[in-house]
């Protein structure tokens, strides 16, 4: 099992109920923050970079985002043993992120992306996949899903090819166990064959995804209320996320248009992740969906003013803060008796 002294040591299952506990498959990232004056970068132009930092990024925004919000959560998947993953690991371990079973590849890298960010708050991703020997979903892997309370996972997965195949049996294996399945889809659904996607949300019980992404369900541009008959796939949940403007949350009974918060907006970077977090935390709660739109909203709004990811999502204190500046306080009391 992974403590604070190292991250070598025998995991043990015995401790993961806790609590609500969340498995994050996959997209395990680390995250190269580089803070410069102005984008864009101009060939022939020098900047002084005014920091560098390794965060964890991708699920890893996810990950931390939950454990702050006192969930137990766990991350599965693949890293390289290069610098990279180490430092990505390292961060997760110190932020309370369970990476017992996370895999560490010999000879292999880690997904690793530039996260370029001037002092408006503007970035750009310059990324590359991780590689190495493929890994089948195992049996150790399977316990854990048996004694989890959800289960996360991301488009961006299906593009690393070494655990691609192990999302896919890892889905269909917690939907067998009646362990719910969040999907976050990402930008690369348009490159996935509709029979893969059409199977995955078969096994799924949430959908998150932005309104730019959904052309690549439906084959053509379409607003969120295209987005419903992604229900009839198996969703029983259809999120779209509309950034500054909110999001909508569709089930089969109800339709929940919320209009999300007016906050300084420093930098949308990991925005998309904690909301994802906060979701899944008021889901498991039994909030309303109402509630939930409204909770996961917060964390987004609360995320977008702090430049940076990986520990640079929100803090317990930051998300009150956004729902007290904002009155919501139905969830304040929810809060306090939970």
């Amino acid at each position: 099992m992974s403590d604070k002294k190292g991250i070598s040591q025998d995991p043990d299952l015995a401790d993961i109920r806790m609590g609500f506990t969340v498995v994050s498959f996959g997209d395990l990232t680390a995250d190269v923050v580089l803070t410069i004056p102005t984008l864009p970068v101009i060939a022939g132009e020098d900047q002084l970079v005014r920091k560098i930092q390794i965060e964890p990024g991708g699920a890893g925004n996810f990950l931390i985002s939950g454990t702050r919000l006192g969930l137990r959560m766990i991350g599965l998947g693949a890293v390289g043993d290069d610098a990279f993953g180490v430092a990505a690991l390292n961060a997760l371990m110190y932020e309370g992120v369970d990476i017992h079973w996370i895999r560490r590849q010999h000879g292999g890298t880690t997904t690793t992306v530039f996260v370029l960010v001037d002092d408006l708050g503007k970035h750009v991703f310059l990324g590359q996949f991780g590689n190495g020997e493929k890994i089948p979903l195992s049996g150790e892997w399977k316990q854990v899903i048996q004694q989890t309370d959800a289960v996360q996972v991301w488009g961006y997965t299906l593009k690393e090819e070494r655990i691609s195949e192990a999302m896919l049996e890892l889905i269909a294996y917690a939907c067998q166990n009646q362990r719910p399945v969040c999907f976050d889809p990402g930008p690369w659904m348009a490159d996935v064959p509709a029979e893969r996607w059409k199977t995955i949300l078969a096994s799924c019980t949430i959908l998150l995804l932005s309104e730019t992404e959904i052309p690549g369900f439906i084959g053509k541009a379409g607003d969120w209320q295209s987005a419903r008959g992604l229900l009839d796939w198996g969703p029983q949940i259809v999120c779209v996320k509309l950034g500054s403007q909110g999001c909508v949350v569709m089930s089969r009974t109800e339709t929940i248009e919320h209009p999300g918060f007016s906050v300084p907006i420093r930098d949308t970077s990991a925005a998309g992740d904690a909301f994802a977090a906060g979701f899944v935390y008021a889901y498991l709660n039994k909030w309303t969906l109402e509630q939930i739109a409204a909770f996961a909203n917060t964390m987004g709004a609360a995320k977008v003013q702090k430049l940076g990811s990986g520990r640079q999502v929100p803090t317990m204190e930051e998300v009150r803060r956004v729902l007290s500046d904002n009155q919501v306080k139905d969830i304040l009391s929810i809060w306090k008796e939970e």
